[in-house]
């Protein structure tokens, strides 16, 4: 091949990657979804607050593993409006597993260390797990909130909404480009024995009376992997004793 006909071969290659680079730039520019339009299609997916608002409680149960440790327990979560909130985990003679939230106080009870009251962040955290209608996007509670570049998340693509509390912690959530609905998240969680780096995958959403939820949830960490599956959703069976916190924990709290 001569030097000439060598150049003449590479125009249309050339053509071609300066057309693939405007279009690139085509699809760069356009506008990223916004985090309140991403938010708004995954809740009015699940149900919106139409799916909740006729209803008082929620029963969820369905099992806890840790594939790692061979263990698989029964497991429990209540909620009742408009802000209090049971998980508990049958864990055999081991005894149970408790953490809760009454509208006041959060609290915990572990299998060895007894009951103790939650404060800081771990008690923000056990807040927003008993808010009724918390599953549903409220970005007034971050100090900010932005859509970041489509990713991929699972093998799944994704569009990330980065948010930032007021105390700056970040989470990050991802829904799915094709659904909509939520794929999971990434966060720090606060325990006992420290801040944890977590990743939560969602998926398997069914609807139960009107609202969908995940009944597969995969959460890892740095120490293990738990899985908790949803099997059955019930409406407006409990009442205040059925998240009454235990003996245990109200010794511990002072009266008002």
């Amino acid at each position: 091949m001569t030097a000439r006909s060598h150049v003449s071969t590479l125009r249309p290659v050339a053509a071609a990657v300066l057309l693939l680079a405007a279009l690139g730039g085509s699809v760069r520019s356009q506008p990223l979804p916004t985090p309140q339009a991403l938010g708004a299609r995954h809740d009015s997916l699940i149900g919106g607050r139409a799916a909740l608002e006729g209803h008082t409680s929620l029963r969820l149960s369905g099992s806890f593993t840790i594939p790692d440790m061979g263990l698989d327990a029964p497991l429990e979560i209540l909620k009742r409006r408009p802000k209090q909130y049971l998980l508990r985990v049958t864990m055999g003679p081991v005894g149970e597993v408790l953490s809760g939230f009454d509208g006041k106080v959060a609290w915990s009870v572990q299998p060895g260390a007894g009951a103790m009251l939650l404060d800081g962040e771990m008690a923000t955290q056990m807040a927003d797990q008993a808010d009724f209608f918390g599953d549903l996007h409220d970005y007034s509670r971050f100090a900010s909130v932005t859509t970041l570049e489509p990713t991929l998340f699972q093998g799944r693509r994704v569009h990330p909404v980065q948010m930032i509390r007021p105390s700056g912690d970040t989470l990050v959530e991802y829904f799915d480009v094709e659904t909509g609905f939520s794929a999971g998240s990434r966060t720090a969680l606060v325990t006992p024995a420290g801040r944890v780096e977590a990743t939560s995958v969602v998926s398997e959403y069914r609807t139960f009376q009107g609202l969908t939820v995940a009944t597969r949830i995969e959460q890892r960490n740095p120490q293990y992997r738990l899985i908790i599956t949803i099997a059955n959703v019930e409406f407006d069976t409990l009442d205040d004793t059925a998240l009454a916190p235990p003996e245990s924990v109200k010794a511990l709290i002072k009266p008002d």
